[in-house]
């Protein structure tokens, strides 16, 4: 009797640690918790290739890394002149998602057939850029125009035929001949030495102390911690209340190969941007855009523009349509 009991209490204890083993161990199909979590698959990251005039290369170096991480989107750049950045796109026939420039006006005389719309995001000024051993700084101040004629100071500029800042150059020296300055323009246009080809290559020879003085935008000053004299409002091309188109300059454009002279009036600086009708990415462009123009404002200001806002849209009403919230149309694209 005594081992019948001792073996149905084994073969009890048995059947217990049988079920336990065997039993369905909810356990193993829980998803785990805390840092076990599974982490969700990581957002795939798009290209934006982006021709851009050489004064927006700081504002798009500074918000690169936050439009990669916030949205995904790598910025491809590539900073130039903005006539240059018009032609490669309708002279070399490269592809890219996002055209910025200097002028509004390129859009519909160089991107004409290629680009359907702008919009003119912010505004800036012509100053004059000091640079880090540049004599005169005080005369300069005064009247920047004796200050620099004198023998030992060094003048540059950018070529009015590959970006606006030159031909936005020419344009404050006759305005300020129209101030009572007499001969002005062909003293400085004879004096400059040295003539580049974008305004980014203007900023680090002030900044080295190559270059005494350029004009150049105040953006371009302020992303790059250049000194910089302002100038009267009458000839910084600054002021949307003046008429500068008494002003006029000729530069070249390339058409098909040849050259065709295009004559500039004189006006209020805007600072532009569009998506090309074709072969571009434009989901990711308009992201992007609409990205930094409302939650990366402040990078813009802090790099020396001063924002439009509404932004004001040129072209088809029907394509404000994925910018409703920035822009206001403003008139067709001419």
């Amino acid at each position: 009797m005594h081992l019948f009991r001792v073996s149905a209490m084994l073969g009890l204890l048995a059947a217990i640690l049988l079920a336990a083993g065997c039993g369905d161990d909810s356990s193993k199909n829980r998803p785990p918790s805390g840092s076990q979590a599974q982490k969700p698959e990581p957002r795939k990251e798009r290209n934006l290739r982006v021709f851009h005039a050489a004064g927006l290369t700081a504002l798009l170096d500074e918000v690169r890394a936050d439009c990669r991480k916030e949205l995904g989107i790598v910025l491809s750049t590539e900073g130039s002149g903005s006539q240059m950045a018009c032609r490669k796109i309708t002279e070399m026939k490269r592809d890219c998602d996002l055209v910025m420039l200097a002028d509004s006006f390129l859009v519909g005389e160089l991107l004409k057939g290629t680009c359907s719309w702008r919009m003119d995001f912010a505004t800036d000024e012509i100053v004059l850029g000091v640079g880090k051993r540049a004599p005169n700084a005080e005369l300069a101040e005064k009247d920047w125009p004796a200050a620099l004629m004198t023998d030992e100071v060094h003048i540059g500029r950018v070529d009015e035929n590959l970006g606006p800042i030159g031909y936005r150059t020419l344009m404050t020296w006759k305005l300020q001949e129209l101030q009572g300055t007499t001969g002005l323009y062909d003293k400085l246009m004879a004096k400059c030495g040295r003539v580049v080809d974008d305004v980014g290559r203007l900023t680090p020879l002030l900044a080295n102390g190559e270059l005494d003085y350029a004009f150049v935008y105040r953006s371009s000053c302020v992303g790059h911690s250049i000194r910089f004299i302002r100038l009267d409002d009458a000839v910084n091309l600054g002021s949307h209340e003046r008429d500068y188109s008494k002003a006029t300059v000729t530069f070249q454009k390339l058409k098909t190969g040849q050259r065709e002279d295009v004559t500039m009036k004189g006006g209020p600086i805007f600072w532009t941007l569009t998506i090309p009708d074709i072969d571009a990415d434009k989901p990711t462009a308009i992201e992007f855009v609409n990205w930094l123009l409302a939650k990366k404002a402040e990078a813009v200001k802090n790099n020396g523009l001063r924002p439009i806002k509404p932004a004001l849209f040129y072209g088809p009403a029907q394509k404000t349509a994925p910018f409703k919230d920035l822009v206001k149309q403003a008139g067709d694209l001419k």
